[in-house]
């Protein structure tokens, strides 16, 4: 009796490539961009993990220049020109705070900070007003209310109410806007693209 399997592998599965230059053109820019995030990873994991300090410079396919360097790029080569540190600077860690790409660094994650606490404020309004609404659609409108029944005093009261309920409406309207306006402006102010660090 023959018996055959029912779960056959119906791909390779992940398996060991040769390491070759790629011929393929439309292939070099898409393997030089994987390889590269992971080769800048592993030196900053080695950085990180050893104190080491360690520079990566390559040239892309398309002629662009990409490096990475902790503390910097220009420390790590100056160091292995000079063989070692110049006598007027021991220790480049100390020398972070001056390089004008790190204060730029600095200056644009503490604008990303405060983008970011005034997100979590809109959200929370929003989430705010969304929990106010399921509690009026939960519990029916009060404006809903029949006003043939009403006396002369309830009347009244129900002008006052629905007066004060456009104004908040209002309120809530220029928050919305003014949120809405700012998500926008936090979108624009951030570029996407393939530029190099």
């Amino acid at each position: 009796m023959v018996t055959t399997n029912k779960h056959q592998k119906r791909t390779k599965g992940r398996r060991k490539i040769e390491i070759k230059p790629i011929e393929a053109k439309s292939n070099l820019q898409v393997t030089f961009s994987k390889r590269r995030a992971g080769l800048v990873k592993k030196a900053s994991e080695l950085s990180l993990l050893s104190g080491a300090q360690v520079a990566v410079i390559a040239f892309s396919p398309g002629k662009k220049v990409f490096a990475f360097g902790h503390p910097n790029v220009e420390t790590v080569l100056d160091r292995y020109l000079n063989e070692g540190f110049d006598t007027k600077e021991e220790d480049p860690m100390n020398n972070l705070s001056n390089n004008p790409s790190i204060q730029q660094w600095n200056r644009e994650y503490e604008e990303a900070v405060r983008e970011l606490e005034e997100e979590k404020k809109c959200l929370a309004m929003i989430q705010e007003w969304n929990k106010m609404r399921e509690s009026d659609l939960n519990s029916g409108f009060w404006w809903d209310d029949c006003v043939d029944d009403m006396g002369v005093e309830e009347l009244e009261e129900y002008v006052r109410a629905m007066k004060e309920l456009r104004k908040n409406v209002g309120i809530k309207a220029n928050e919305l806007m003014m949120a809405n306006q700012n998500i926008g402006n936090a979108l624009g102010s951030f570029g996407f693209g393939d530029e190099p660090f």
